[in-house]
């Protein structure tokens, strides 16, 4: 506000000055002359002044010019060469009017192609009346919008973050939308939570392992220990054969067991 007044107030200053100070510097130089030299210095002295003026102007007018020039090559440049696809629609057609680079090469068509549709034909046909709600319920300001589902000109479905507001665009009332494909990140979380499901598979099976060893191993693996101490005190043919007998039983469970538990670590590709 202080600098669009600024200007405006400094030639004020300066024409009421040159106003208030020039006619009596004309009577002090020129008071011996007559009255049509004078008026003639007079008019003179009101010609350079809009000269001057006008010059003045024209200066800083082009000035002007090149700071908006400037500044709107930055904000094009800015639309034009940001990374994520964006447009600009017209809020009543719901026509596009502008699209960026990456719009272009995410959506696959090309910039004719895109400026004779409207946001509608980049969207599921089920999608298109929550759109609408979606656009009567955006407040001026920056409105996200949250994550929807778009159609590439190939015919594929993808997902996509979008934020917008409102613009003035070519005299009409506009939105710029900013939509950031989600694929990547959507994969790398599927990925991420792939490999979490694999770990807690893994876990479980080597808690399942674990027990196994602890309490299943046990039974048979103490039974061997108590069979191979009574064999060696045993004086008995009979229970020395019933006890050998016992020992292949314990031995085969203890052999059944390791088996299993082997094969779970071959599923876990860890054996």
């Amino acid at each position: 506000m202080l600098k669009s007044i600024k200007i405006p107030i400094a030639f004020l200053l300066t024409g009421i000055a040159w106003a208030f100070l020039s006619d009596p510097v004309i009577i002090l130089l020129l008071g011996h002359s007559d009255t049509y030299k004078q008026d003639l210095v007079r008019e003179l002295n009101d010609v350079t002044f809009v000269i001057i003026i006008t010059i003045i102007l024209y200066i800083e007018i082009k000035r002007q010019q090149r700071k908006l020039s400037q500044s709107e090559e930055e904000y094009r440049q800015l639309f034009e060469s940001n990374p994520n696809p964006m447009w600009i629609y017209d809020i009543e057609t719901f026509k596009f009017i502008k699209v960026n680079d990456a719009a272009i090469a995410t959506y696959g068509y090309t910039r004719k192609q895109f400026l004779s549709k409207t946001i509608f034909d980049i969207r599921s046909e089920h999608d298109r009346e929550k759109v609408k709600k979606e656009i009567k319920k955006n407040k001026y300001g920056i409105n996200y919008s949250g994550t929807w589902e778009h159609i590439k000109a190939n015919g594929e479905f993808f997902k996509v973050s979008i934020i917008s507001h409102y613009v003035t665009f070519n005299n009409k009332k506009s939105k710029m939308v900013m939509a950031t494909d989600l694929t990547e990140l959507l994969d790398k979380e599927q990925k991420l939570n792939d490999a979490l499901e694999k770990l807690k598979k893994h876990n479980i099976t080597l808690l399942d392992i674990a027990w196994s060893n602890s309490h299943e191993l046990r039974k048979p693996l103490c039974s061997i220990i108590s069979l191979v101490d009574l064999l060696q005190e045993s004086t008995n043919s009979e229970e020395k054969a019933e006890y050998l007998s016992l020992l292949n039983q314990c031995a085969a469970e203890l052999d059944e067991m390791s088996r299993k538990n082997n094969e779970k670590l071959d599923k876990l590709g860890l054996s």
